[in-house]
């Protein structure tokens, strides 16, 4: 009984789709979160082009929770596809649905977009790969937060922050290491981070390899670690390695 009621839903639900008002559409879309199946895809599909952003963001979960309870890589595949031709607002939501599902396999098309395009789907872009928690995205994030657009970097940043603090754990410091010019950047704007740099300041001055740090900190960005170490532990030592992780020297 409980599946022809199912059945019944989503057959009026694919209809309200095409509803002229934007509250039928919505509740069409949620009612396919909770009871869709694969059949309702080219539905939602075609509701991610709505031209309400309601309706778009319920399509985008919905498909998303499909692919939850029966996860076949041809939806992925349909959404990649899809993606390549569609216009901005679809485009974004698509890209939703991409970070939500977090298919391994979304990873090179939503970096593609990332290097690609303009501000508005760089943001939703990295907002996507915040699912993924892989330091292999780092340079992508710190590429995309190097633009004029506040957005975009503060999205670069705290998706990375993210990536980062899930990786501390398993992750060598040396392996951190390589990222220290951004984590500074990162905990000037944000405050995050700042415990990881005084790990950082313990290493052995020998184990630091200044031809990874080619560009040094800006004053500023010296001036707020230096206050750092000041506030939290005053070891001489630790101010040597801050000055060989911010070469060139500044002083």
């Amino acid at each position: 009984m409980a599946f022809v009621v199912r059945f019944f839903q989503r057959g009026i639900a694919k209809r309200r789709l095409g509803s002229e008002k934007e509250i039928d559409r919505v509740k069409a879309a949620m009612t396919l979160w909770e009871v869709g199946t694969p059949g309702a895809l080219e539905n939602l599909l075609d509701g991610m082009q709505d031209i309400s952003w309601n309706v778009r963001n319920a399509c985008a979960r919905a498909i998303s929770k499909i692919y939850e309870k029966e996860p076949k890589d041809e939806i992925v595949e349909m959404l990649h596809k899809r993606v390549k031709e569609a216009e901005l607002a679809e485009k974004l939501a698509i890209i939703e649905a991409l970070g939500q599902i977090g298919h391994n396999d979304s990873l090179e098309t939503l970096l593609q977009i990332l290097r690609t395009s303009k501000a508005d789907l760089q943001y939703a872009v990295i907002m996507a790969l915040s699912n993924w928690a892989e330091l292999a995205l780092l340079p992508a994030l710190i590429q995309a937060g190097e633009t004029k657009d506040y957005l975009t970097r503060r999205a670069a940043m705290i998706t990375s922050y993210n990536i980062i603090a899930d990786a501390i754990p398993n992750t060598t410091l040396p392996e951190l290491l390589e990222y220290f010019q951004w984590i500074v950047k990162i905990y000037v704007e944000t405050g995050y981070l700042g415990p990881l740099i005084i790990r950082f300041l313990e290493l052995p001055i020998e184990e630091i390899d200044r031809k990874k740090f080619p560009v040094a900190l800006n004053e500023y960005e010296f001036s707020l670690i230096n206050e750092l170490l000041d506030e939290t532990d005053f070891d001489p030592q630790k101010y040597e390695v801050l000055r060989e992780l911010a070469y060139p020297k500044l002083f």
